[in-house]
């Protein structure tokens, strides 16, 4: 059984590969945890994986300790794949200055989004930051942005003010439609409609150039929140990096 990992720097995210694609998802939370108990739903995996492939996010650190483990556990030296120029039979070319760099989530979320649609792609995921990436209808990465995400955005916010912060502190977010009717309501959905207008922004920009409009698939844990808020449609897909992670266990091919 090959078992796929995502390591981000708060939890992990793990499938079975069957068929050439992942299987049903699990999580644990290991910031702040003692090991032995993010550690014990993969130690109850059955059958134990003879091969484990991790997309890690959560620094040097963690995977050594990750690595050390499966070894000691399952007898198997976990692999950390970095981003490539291009991989297998996908058909994605890399278009970052120094391809190795790019970080591996968002390489394996374009492998996943390209092998779904074959056609010009927004790919956004968003966590604590927004990556959003641009794939053209050739399959060549023409590179991307990075935003703080939602939180990020309204503690900076909150930082920098006393009267804002003091206000907002003082209610949970009120919505009604798009607007804000309170002062927490108006801090958050100021942070998600600037992200969405990055995103619209781009579209919009690649259409004014005479490209294809770009098809938006969006990732992450905050999907739910941001893409009601972008003009036109989305494809929410939940485990793009999981899903890219089935491409390269299965070497790149159909």
């Amino acid at each position: 059984m090959t078992l796929l990992v995502e390591a981000g720097a708060a939890g992990l995210r793990f499938a079975r590969l069957g068929a050439g694609t992942a299987g049903a998802v699990g999580a644990v939370t290991h910031l702040g945890v003692e090991p032995g108990d993010w550690q014990a739903p993969l130690a109850a995996l059955a059958p134990a994986p003879r091969r484990v492939i991790v997309a890690n996010t959560a620094g040097a650190e963690f995977g050594t300790r990750f690595g050390d483990w499966t070894r000691s556990h399952w007898h198997v030296a976990a692999e950390f794949p970095l981003a490539e120029r291009t991989v297998g039979e996908v058909g994605v070319r890399n278009g970052h200055a120094e391809p190795a760099t790019l970080p591996v989530d968002r390489w394996l979320a374009l492998l996943a989004a390209w092998r779904r649609a074959h056609a010009a792609l927004l790919v956004v995921s968003v966590a604590s930051f927004v990556s959003v990436d641009l794939i053209d209808d050739a399959g060549r990465h023409r590179g991307g942005y990075l935003l703080p995400g939602e939180r990020p955005m309204r503690e900076a916010l909150y930082s920098q003010t006393s009267g804002i912060a003091a206000a907002a502190l003082l209610d949970e977010a009120a919505v009604e439609e798009a607007f804000g009717v309170n002062t927490a309501g108006a801090v958050q959905q100021g942070a998600r409609l600037a992200i969405a207008a990055v995103i619209e922004r781009t579209a919009r920009a690649l259409a004014a150039a005479g490209a294809a409009a770009p098809r938006v698939i969006m990732t992450g844990a905050g999907t739910s929140d941001l893409a009601p808020l972008v003009a036109g449609p989305v494809e929410r897909v939940p485990h793009l990096v999981l899903e890219g992670l089935a491409l390269l266990a299965a070497g790149g091919g159909p």
